[in-house]
């Protein structure tokens, strides 16, 4: 236990799956070091090696992304044009302008966030996703907003003013922008190496404050019942391939009886952490 990462160490310690999940949002000050994880300067250094491409980056503000040619440039590569690259100048105007640059997926091309991701990954059942807010001062990336996902935020360099909206009307566990804002809200601010926990669904929106903000969010999602129910189906085709072996002359009909009596079997006696374990792999090995 004493060398995990910190932010493992929070997620055990402060019992996060038994007080916090999916009841309330806590606020965890100075509790993971943020060394190692991302710096401004390697974001500059994206932006100068060319390499960034959308989708993998976009540019926001206040909820709206510009046309994609607005921050991006078409390269030539292997004798073929290729759209999508970053194109340094134009990203950089639009962050001086107020956008926010967020960066997708880094656990598929950043080693020190995907280790990280993983870790946290293998002390829950879900499927987890890591990206990257750059934000100047006094602006708003997104609207306020709901995630279809459980949020673990690292505030890395910087200042974010988080705003709560925790009322249960106001909670809904689909993803969505119809918040009302002059409900009641916690409003509180993130410095580097403050963690912050919010529950699958609770409405938030966060604006930068003192200097340039820049924040990791590892998005958390547990298997929805469509997923178990495809987990469900996969055990079943399994355990059901010598159904009708010793009958070849059965119809479709006797077959389906045969298959709707064998999944009825299969049902009483299936095994729920299976289940979800399965339901959990199918979501990780998605790659949309």
């Amino acid at each position: 236990m004493g060398t995990e990462h910190p932010l493992i160490r929070l997620i055990d310690d402060e019992d996060l799956l038994g007080a916090y999940w999916n009841k309330k949002h806590g606020l965890f000050k100075r509790a993971c070091p943020v060394d190692g994880l991302i710096r401004e300067s390697d974001i500059q250094d994206m932006l100068d090696t060319g390499l960034l491409r959308w989708p993998y980056f976009t540019l926001l503000k206040e909820g709206q992304q510009p046309e994609i040619t607005a921050f991006t440039t078409t390269r030539t590569v292997a004798g073929s044009p290729v759209a999508g690259f970053a194109d340094a100048a134009k990203v950089r105007a639009l962050l001086a302008a107020g956008a926010t640059m967020k960066m997708n997926q880094l656990e598929d091309w950043h080693r020190p966030l995907g280790t990280l991701m993983r870790r946290i990954e293998a002390r829950l059942p879900a499927e987890l996703k890591t990206y990257v807010f750059y934000t100047p001062r006094d602006n708003t990336g997104m609207l306020p907003h709901r995630d279809g996902s459980h949020v673990l935020a690292v505030q890395i360099a910087g200042a974010k003013e988080w705003r709560i909206y925790d009322e249960p009307r106001e909670i809904d566990s689909r993803s969505g922008l119809n918040v009302d804002v002059d409900s009641h809200a916690h409003s509180f601010v993130m410095e580097p190496g403050d963690v912050l926990y919010l529950p699958h669904g609770m409405p938030h929106v966060a604006t930068a404050r003192e200097g340039t903000s820049l924040h990791v969010t590892f998005t958390i999602t547990e298997p929805t019942p469509r997923d178990l129910a495809q987990s469900l189906m996969t055990l079943f085709a399994d355990a059901c391939g010598r159904i009708g072996e010793n009958d070849p002359r059965a119809t479709p009909e006797e077959l389906a009886d045969a298959v709707t009596k064998s999944l009825l079997d299969h049902v009483s006696c299936v095994d729920a952490d299976l289940l979800v374990e399965g339901a959990v792999a199918a979501m990780r090995d998605r790659t949309v």
